[in-house]
């Protein structure tokens, strides 16, 4: 959990040095109170780790994917913050694995959870067609027991015309009580949607 709130702190030191930054620098086109399109939304697939671990590249073959509905709006209040909240649903089925146990019965994922993400594509270089952003923030989710988690997103968005784009999202739920539940524990999940500007 500290890791997450030096994140975080680190992210507000870049937004004062972006902010000065846009004011004196001319290689942007656009300032902050410019933008266009600010709202977002984001309609697609997801998929859940199953290990209950810290390893995202471990068993990478371990995912879930039934029912792996992934929907988001986002609020792009300045060149490099917005604020999203997503809603996702999967599920486990009867007999598979997860966390080093076999299900006796079926169980459904679903997860709420609200970022802060910072856009870092025009820092790397100056193209209109992708976006890549670093986010975190909290999240509550559900398969046995509810449980809460600190969140790390890192993503990119491909825009394939001025107002669609193809969003892949990695994100790490880091799940407070960890410990304390069998399913409703630390896990990755990964996201495929389709973006469209509002």
């Amino acid at each position: 959990m500290r890791n997450l709130v030096l994140f975080l702190f680190l992210v507000s030191l870049f937004s004062f040095d972006a902010q000065s930054q846009t004011t004196s620098d001319t290689q942007y086109d656009i300032s902050d109170d410019e933008i266009q399109d600010p709202w977002k939304l984001s309609v697609g697939v997801n998929a859940i780790g199953s290990l209950g671990e810290r390893q995202p590249f471990s068993r990478l073959g371990d995912f879930q994917f039934r029912n792996p509905i992934a929907v988001a709006i986002e609020n792009r209040w300045s060149k490099y913050f917005s604020l999203e909240q997503g809603i996702t649903f999967n599920g486990y089925k009867k007999g598979e694995e997860i966390d080093g146990g076999v299900l006796k019965e079926d169980y459904t994922y679903f997860s709420t959870n609200t970022y802060i993400k910072y856009y870092f594509s025009d820092v790397l270089m100056e193209v209109d067609w992708l976006d890549f952003y670093a986010g975190a923030g909290f999240g509550v989710f559900l398969i046995d027991q509810l449980n809460t988690s600190g969140n790390l997103a890192l993503g990119a968005t491909v825009w394939v015309s001025d107002d669609i784009g193809v969003r892949l999202q990695g994100v790490g739920k880091f799940a407070v009580h960890a410990k304390d539940r069998q399913f409703d524990n630390n896990h990755f999940q990964y996201m495929l949607q389709v973006v469209f500007k509002l």
